[in-house]
């Protein structure tokens, strides 16, 4: 199943011509829409996950010529894009492609392996560093980057059992039945075992150091952690002019088609 992608309309809205970089491209979803929608476009297509690329790569072959794939960190942008561009999309966080497959072990919904890396080619799955984790440690990782107040108890439970964790089906056993625990816990220990925090700070620095006088940085983000980071890094860049003095959000219409839009935000910040 391709991943829908999110606020379609409002990220083609900011659009100019020249050279994008979708930074996030996952199964190609936005990349298609802006090369629908503009003919004078070309995009360079960046994304860790192999797996991705694949499926984006069959799903943009109408549009031979007018793109190009690379898998690496959007972190590494100064390295991977030749040159300057005109625009730059980030749509952070982790796609419906990847959540709905239970051999990633992103989503509590599914039992399947407890792997959670984007790039299944490098360093280990969770369940293996899971094991040189202290208590201290774990109970950081859910507090920091879930923002679960019963972080403490959850360490408690996980750190006690955790040689015994393989599946996410056992992790979500020790977590509790609370959709939202689940979530927010599930989503601090992928942010953790990926770097994203990290990676968007990096990533932005590099794209807004390649981008031309007038190019647009456009920010899609799904929780506050993220969301925090965009807003402060775009009202400290005195070399930005930020064109979304609110952050846009997804139409009632939208939520309704695609559940997974109701937290996304969206920023957008112009090169002065």
């Amino acid at each position: 199943m391709l991943h829908t992608p999110v606020l379609v309309d409002k990220v083609l809205w900011y659009v100019k011509g020249g050279i994008w970089v979708d930074a996030t491209i996952g199964t190609g979803g936005h990349t298609e829409a802006i090369l629908t929608r503009y003919k004078e476009v070309f995009i360079y297509g960046v994304d860790i996950d192999g797996e991705t690329l694949d499926v984006a790569r069959k799903r943009l072959r109408k549009f031979k010529g007018r793109f190009k794939l690379i898998q690496g960190n959007f972190r590494n942008l100064n390295k991977l894009i030749p040159g300057y561009f005109d625009g730059v999309l980030f749509d952070i966080g982790v796609s419906s492609f990847q959540l709905d497959d239970a051999k990633r072990g992103f989503s509590f919904r599914f039992d399947g392996p407890l792997d959670m890396r984007m790039d299944r080619n490098s360093g280990v799955a969770l369940y293996r560093r899971f094991k040189y984790l202290r208590k201290m440690e774990i109970e950081k990782i859910i507090r920091n980057y879930g923002e679960e107040r019963y972080a403490r108890v959850i360490a408690g439970r996980l750190y006690d059992l955790k040689d015994k964790i393989r599946t996410t089906g056992e992790f979500r056993s020790l977590i509790g039945r609370n959709p939202k625990t689940l979530s927010r816990v599930f989503q601090a220990f992928r942010i953790f075992m990926n770097e994203e925090l990290e990676n968007l700070k990096g990533g932005l620095q590099f794209a807004v150091s390649k981008l031309k006088e007038g190019g647009r940085v456009t920010v899609i983000s799904y929780h506050s952690l993220e969301d925090r980071i965009v807003k402060q890094f775009f009202k400290d860049n005195d070399n930005l002019r930020i064109l979304t003095k609110k952050p846009i959000t997804p139409s009632d219409e939208e939520i309704s088609l695609n559940s997974r839009a109701r937290s996304a935000k969206m920023r957008v910040a112009e090169k002065r």
